[in-house]
């Protein structure tokens, strides 16, 4: 990818127009709607705003399926770039519902809802996701329960 050489309107580098790969970087939607760039696996999240990003899914481990993930500040939007998906949602008490995700198609994951994915056929997961305030937990396959 070749950097352009472009003039800063308000004289700020980190507002000029900029190439970038989201499989090697997040694209940081910040609260003041301006856009940042952070390494893929930078350990430390923003402290608000969504995150946008791609990543490979090989099998169940590369997507956490072993946990249960819910986001209590907004929906998540998974978009099936390549392969196949199961996902797994739960609303606490109304029991779970499975969704097949075929490639080419996204689903809005309802703020709050518990959710995990199993990969079906490997391939590339776009998501839209708040950047704070996820909740874990694991998924225990033996009993059906989740702690």
């Amino acid at each position: 990818m070749t950097q352009p050489i472009l003039p800063s309107r308000s004289g700020n580098p980190a507002r000029l127009p900029r190439l970038f790969s989201l499989s090697d970087s997040l694209a940081v939607l910040q609260p003041d709607a301006a856009v940042a760039l952070m390494p893929f696996h930078q350990r430390s999240l923003p402290t608000g705003g969504w995150l946008i990003g791609i990543k490979s899914i090989s099998d169940t481990a590369s997507v956490h399926g072993n946990h249960w993930e819910r986001h209590p500040r907004g929906d998540e939007i998974l978009t099936l770039l390549e392969g196949s998906l199961r996902v797994v949602l739960s609303a606490d008490s109304r029991g779970e519902h499975e969704l097949q995700v075929a490639a080419g198609e996204s689903l809005v994951v309802p703020q709050g809802w518990w959710h995990r994915l199993e990969v079906r056929q490997p391939g590339r997961l776009m998501f839209v996701t708040p950047a704070t305030d996820s909740e874990h937990r694991l998924h225990r396959p033996l009993d059906g329960a989740a702690d």
